[in-house]
C-alpha cells in the first residue's frame, strides 16, 4: 500500500499534519494502528522533538546576527537582524529601505568576527532592476567601516557579488513560480544566510485585472491575496527556521483615511497613541507649523502622519519583528541657537503660536526605528546616508525617550 505524502494528496510532509486526522486516515487506507504509527513517523520528521528541545542558555548561543555596521543602529534593533526570523523594513519612497536592504546584503556576506554571517544572499527584485551600481559603490567604503582598512584591503568586489543570488520579477505569477520552485533549490544547495524580498507589496496591493465585463473584482483580489500572504508567510518562516536564515521583506505604507484609526500590527494594537510613519513633505503645512520641541522629539513628530504600512492585519501578524525608516524636513540639533525666540512664529490650528523655522536651515533628517521585535523594546536611532550605507548621528532613544 502506498502510504507516501504524494499519495494522500501531499507536496510535503508538513501539509499532511494540516489535514484532520480522520481524513489522513481515509486517504491513506490505513488502519487505526498503523496510522499512528505512521502519523508520529511523519510529524517526527517534520519536528523532530528530541532535537528541538534545548535550554534557555543553549538557545542563546546559537543565536546568529547580521549587524548593521553601526553599534546605535544594532543597539536600536537589539542586535542587527536575528538569522531565522522573517522582519519587516517599511517606509514611503525614498526613505532608504533598498539602501538598507543592500548594506545587510554585504554585511551577511562577512566573516562573523566582523558581526556578518559568512553566508550568501538572495535578492527578489518585485521593482525595477537591482541596483547593482549602488552596491559596488557602496561595498568597499561599508566593508573599511566594518571590518577595518587591513580586511578591506584583501576584499574581492567580484567575489561579493557572485554570493548575490538576483531574480527580477514585473509579475505576481512569475513571483511565485519562483518562491516555489527556484528559491528553495538555492536555499538547499548553497550557504544562504539572507533573503531579500524587495517589494513583498509591489504585486499584493492593487487588483489591475479586469473581467470579461472590463471590471475589477475587488473582493475576490483580496481573497486570492490572503491565501497568497498565508501560503508565504509559513513558506519563509519554514524555511528561515529550516536554514537560519533571516528573511528582510520590504512594505510599503498607505494612507489611513480615518486619522484615529491604529494600524494593524502587534505593537499598536495595545497602545492606542502609537506614532505612525512621518510624511515627506516639506511644504506641507504639517512641516511648517511644528514647534522646536516637536522638530527634535522623534517620537512627537509621527503623531502628525498619516501612513500606516500596507497588507494589513495577517501579514502584520506573519512578520516576526518591524523597522520602520522615514525622513522629513527639519531642524537638526546644533541649528536650534540660530532662531530668534521673537521671530519665525505662525499659529497651529489648535491656536498655539508655534515656531515656524527659516527654510536655509532645514535639512532632510532620517530615522531607522524597532518598531517591535519580540527581542528588543521598541527604540529609535537618527541615522545619515552616505557612500557607505547608514550611519547614526547620535544616540538610540528608547520609548521612554531616554538614551539607551
Amino acid at each position: 500500500m502506498n502510504t507516501s505524502p504524494e499519495h494522500i494528496g501531499c507536496n510535503e510532509p508538513y501539509q499532511c499534519m494540516l489535514m484532520p486526522y480522520t481524513e489522513f486516515l481515509r486517504l491513506s487506507g490505513l488502519d487505526e494502528d498503523q496510522g499512528q504509527r505512521i502519523w508520529s513517523f511523519i510529524c517526527n520528521q517534520v519536528y523532530p522533538i528530541e532535537e528541538k528541545h534545548n535550554s534557555a542558555s543553549a538557545l542563546k548561543e546559537k543565536e546568529r546576527w547580521i549587524s548593521t555596521g553601526d553599534k546605535h543602529i544594532d543597539k536600536c534593533l537589539g542586535g542587527g537582524v536575528r538569522l531565522g526570523n522573517i522582519v519587516e523594513i517599511v517606509g514611503e519612497g525614498a526613505a532608504g529601505k533598498t539602501q538598507l536592504c543592500i548594506q545587510l546584503a554585504i554585511a551577511a556576506q562577512l566573516p562573523e568576527r566582523f558581526g556578518g554571517a559568512d553566508g550568501e544572499v538572495i535578492y527578489i527584485s518585485t521593482e525595477g532592476a537591482f541596483p547593482v551600481n549602488r552596491l559596488e559603490t557602496m561595498a568597499l567604503p561599508f566593508v573599511q567601516r566594518m571590518c577595518g582598512e587591513k580586511y578591506a584591503q584583501t576584499f574581492n568586489i567580484d567575489g561579493l557579488l557572485h554570493n548575490i543570488q538576483v531574480a527580477e520579477f514585473e509579475n505576481m505569477e512569475t513571483m511565485f513560480h519562483a518562491l516555489d520552485y527556484k528559491v528553495p533549490a538555492i536555499l538547499s544547495s548553497r550557504h544562504v544566510r539572507l533573503v531579500v524580498v524587495d517589494s513583498i507589496a509591489a504585486h499584493l496591493r492593487f487588483n489591475m485585472d479586469t473581467n470579461e465585463n472590463g471590471r475589477t473584482d475587488s473582493k475576490a483580489f483580496y481573497m486570492e491575496r490572503t491565501a497568497h500572504l498565508a501560503s508565504m508567510g509559513a513558506q519563509f518562516k519554514r524555511w528561515a527556521d529550516e536554514y537560519q536564515c533571516a528573511f528582510i521583506c520590504v512594505n510599503q505604507v498607505k494612507d489611513i483615511i480615518n486619522p484615529n484609526k491604529v494600524p494593524n500590527s502587534p505593537a499598536t494594537l495595545s497602545k492606542s497613541n502609537r506614532p505612525l510613519l512621518s510624511n515627506d513633505d516639506s511644504n506641507s503645512r504639517q512641516d511648517t507649523d511644528m514647534s522646536l520641541l516637536e522638530m527634535d522629539d522623534e517620537f512627537t513628530i509621527l503623531t502628525r502622519s498619516k501612513k500606516a504600512p500596507a497588507l494589513g492585519a495577517l501579514w502584520a501578524n506573519i512578520i516576526d519583528a518591524r523597522i520602520m525608516m522615514y525622513q522629513r524636513r527639519g531642524l537638526v540639533p546644533g541649528d536650534f541657537r540660530q532662531l530668534d525666540d521673537g521671530q519665525n512664529q505662525c499659529e497651529s490650528n489648535d491656536g498655539q503660536q508655534r515656531h515656524q523655522p527659516p527654510s536655509h536651515l532645514l535639512r532632510t533628517r532620517r530615522w531607522i526605528e524597532n518598531d517591535f521585535s519580540p527581542w528588543a523594546p521598541r527604540a529609535q536611532c537618527e541615522v545619515t546616508l552616505s557612500d557607505s550605507g547608514f550611519q547614526s548621528t547620535r544616540a538610540t532613544v528608547g520609548d521612554s525617550g531616554l538614551d539607551l
